[in-house]
């Protein structure tokens, strides 16, 4: 039987998902395509009928004309969250997304598309996958192909943009109850660094320099880029400003010169902007607030370690590291040291939905999570809310025990709902475009759409 399925063009992600396409094209599934970039809709002319794609760009979204799909999708928390939309012109941005919906909701139903695959990035994306979910009369399921970060080279299909909720498998495979998953770094961690080194370097500059000059890789059409080269410039001048100031002004305690007295908790900080802060960890994504709440629930015998997310320098100004360091009893540590060895000494993590909550329950640490996260059904993993902060103390929220599941039900668990594969993007690692790996991860499509 025929299905037609639809993936959402997103950058250097887009060469994973049309290998993928390929794949499922020999098992009778039709692929169709919403493409924000001009450039990535004329590439994907190349390979597709042109009634299979669907090219958003501002004008042609923009110039359509209004019909009634009520259906309230919270646009202003979408423009809001967004890293470009946020920053442009509002009297185009509200008007794109209302009138994307509809055009979206006439290209799912006219094609019958059942499922749609695509990123919890941008606007767009999400606007889509909140569609998919209050138009219950599409009959189309919106998920997100991710990593479960631990184990490496595993990606599970997520059901709800926060990346909580993973889709169950209905023919669970019989795995051994004595399974249980081993802490182990992320790969994405070795991308990351190789990712640092090249920042800040001369080459790096030039590059971005031209790149500008040239306009390289710019579409003004498309929504995931800036409208204005100049802001464009103001946010890249910024950060390489900011790098310079943090490398010369910036003090971080070691973590041998800490007060041995005390006992720890760790707060690690994220990348911003960043799907991981924007979205999923929506209404806290202000980190300096939560570092303030969590220091005022803060003991006098404890003291809060604050991280930075070593590919998140520049992101930040001086006087919020200026701020943090005035806290009595809280201390900005060294953004090299080794997470795993902080882990040892620390009574529980804080962070909106870092990999590092999910380190911690792993070694038997207690984890925080302001956002939902998939990892929470580990007993020793929660999510917690300011109503939390308000009525509990720091001891009571630590000792608190839950009703989830032990560290080897969760492995269990986790591992009968995910795949193996590297679900990530040809530029981010390479592996991920080889042909064994596209078969896995195409053999995991075809589960999940047959």
């Amino acid at each position: 039987m025929n299905k037609n399925i639809c993936f959402i063009a997103n950058y250097y992600k887009t060469d994973v998902f049309v290998e993928i396409a390929k794949v499922l094209s020999g098992s009778n599934i039709k692929s169709f395509w919403i493409i924000p970039n001009r450039k990535q809709y004329e590439f994907l002319k190349t390979m597709f009928h042109e009634n299979q794609l669907l090219y958003i760009g501002k004008k042609e979204v923009l110039s359509h004309n209004n019909k009634t799909v009520n259906i309230d999708l919270k646009i202003n928390e979408l423009v809001y969250g967004d890293r470009v939309l946020s920053m442009e012109s509002k009297g185009w941005t509200f008007d794109y997304l209302l009138k994307l919906k509809e055009l979206v909701y006439d290209f799912i139903n006219t094609n019958t598309i059942e499922f749609v695959f695509g990123e919890v990035t941008w606007a767009h994306e999400l606007a889509v996958h909140r569609l998919t979910i209050e138009a219950k009369e599409l009959n189309c399921q919106f998920l997100n192909p991710h990593t479960i970060r631990i184990p490496n080279n595993r990606f599970a299909f997520f059901t709800d943009e926060y990346q909580s909720n993973i889709k169950q498998l209905s023919n669970l495979s019989s795995l051994s109850d004595d399974l249980s998953i081993k802490l182990e770094k992320p790969s994405y961690l070795a991308i990351n660094d190789k990712l640092i080194a090249k920042k800040g370097t001369l080459k790096h500059n030039l590059i971005l320099i031209k790149n500008f000059i040239l306009r390289t890789n710019q579409d003004v059409n498309d929504p995931t880029l800036y409208s204005s080269p100049l802001t464009q410039f103001k946010i890249r001048t910024s950060e390489v400003f900011n790098r310079v100031l943090f490398k010369w002004f910036v003090s971080e305690t070691l973590i041998k010169d800490l007060p041995k007295n005390k006992k720890q908790l760790l707060f690690t900080l994220h990348k911003q902007p960043e799907a991981s802060i924007d979205v999923i960890g929506r209404y806290y994504e202000n980190q300096l607030e939560l570092i303030k709440n969590i220091w005022r629930i803060l003991p006098e015998d404890y003291i809060l370690l604050v991280k930075e997310h070593s590919n998140a320098i520049g992101d930040r100004n001086l006087k919020f590291y200026k701020t943090v360091k005035n806290l009595h009893n809280v201390y900005l540590i060294n953004n090299k040291a080794d997470s795993h060895k902080l882990l040892d000494n620390v009574e529980a993590v804080f962070t909106v939905s870092g990999t590092i909550a999910y380190e911690a329950a792993l070694k038997g640490k207690k984890g925080f999570t302001f956002a939902p996260a998939f990892f929470n059904k580990m007993t020793t993993c929660t999510e917690v809310s300011w109503k939390d902060f308000k009525n509990k103390s720091l001891d009571d929220l630590i000792n608190e025990q839950n009703n989830s599941l032990s560290p080897k039900l969760f492995s269990k668990w986790l591992l009968e709902n995910s795949f193996e594969g590297i679900m990530s993007d040809a530029f981010g690692d390479p592996r991920s475009i080889n042909k064994e790996n596209i078969h896995k991860l195409a053999n995991a499509f075809i589960t999940i759409v047959q």
